[in-house]
């Protein structure tokens, strides 16, 4: 009697249950070599003359202003983190510019992830609360249109741990939208795998896991190196467990 109780109930569970099948619109840029070895270049802290002999060469063979003003994204977080502003808003300019030139027959989630870009990199030079709020309006508005997206999850995951919690931020949240992603990579692009890894180990240290944090960031040095995230989080789990 109890088995023909309990199978009724597990399927209306797996009935229920969210079934995610993650999809990548940015595949094409994220398999193009010459995008790959932009990437490389930046997020291994390589030199500042490789960095832009790799952005020119990516310009030199794509025209799609969508593809064009998300390598400047890249390019943006490179040169701030090298300490370079003047680069970083030179390559800002470059971004917005590419920005107002996307066409209307772009996809709404080509849009809106330039849009997010954009106003992430804005933030990231100038601090301006204003666009930090903006793009924090964003990464909601695109989560919730496309909630398949890998980018799309991603950005909400890491806007959870950044956002306070009147503005919606829980690092519990953000845990539970990284470790969905992880269990449902199939496809994903290796771009969008180091920024799971990075904002699951995030999320583990501020939830009291830093032996599991470190874990995942030792994943994600495997694939790229130059992230001031990695040190800042490590750092943190090292204070953790002194407390």
């Amino acid at each position: 009697m109890m088995k023909k109780i309990i199978l009724p109930l597990l399927a209306i569970t797996l009935l229920l249950s969210p079934v995610y099948s993650y999809t990548d619109s940015f595949a094409r840029m994220q398999s193009d070599p010459l995008f790959l070895e932009l990437l490389d270049t930046v997020k291994n802290g390589r030199s500042e003359a490789e960095a832009e002999a790799a952005c020119s060469a990516y310009i030199a063979s794509e025209t799609d202003p969508v593809y064009l003003s998300r390598m400047e994204y890249h390019m943006v977080r490179y040169y701030m983190d090298m300490g370079n502003r003047e680069m970083a808003e030179k390559h800002l300019e470059a971004e917005l510019r590419y920005l107002e030139e996307i066409p209307e027959s772009a996809s709404e989630v080509e849009k809106l992830a330039a849009e997010v870009d954009a106003t992430s990199s804005e933030y990231y030079v100038t601090k301006k609360l204003g666009k930090g709020m903006e793009n924090n309006n964003l990464v909601k508005r695109m989560y919730k249109e496309f909630p398949d997206e890998f980018y799309a999850a991603i950005q909400e995951g890491f806007r959870m741990l950044y956002a306070p919690p009147i503005a919606g931020g829980s690092s519990k949240k953000a845990l539970s939208i990284f470790s969905s992603v992880e269990e449902n990579q199939e496809g994903i692009s290796y771009l969008d795998h180091y920024s799971m890894l990075v904002g699951k180990a995030m999320a583990l240290s501020r939830t009291g896991s830093y032996d599991e944090s470190d874990a995942y960031l030792d994943e994600a040095e495997k694939i790229f190196t130059f992230d001031e995230a990695i040190g800042e989080t490590r750092r943190d789990n090292a204070k953790g467990r002194r407390k």
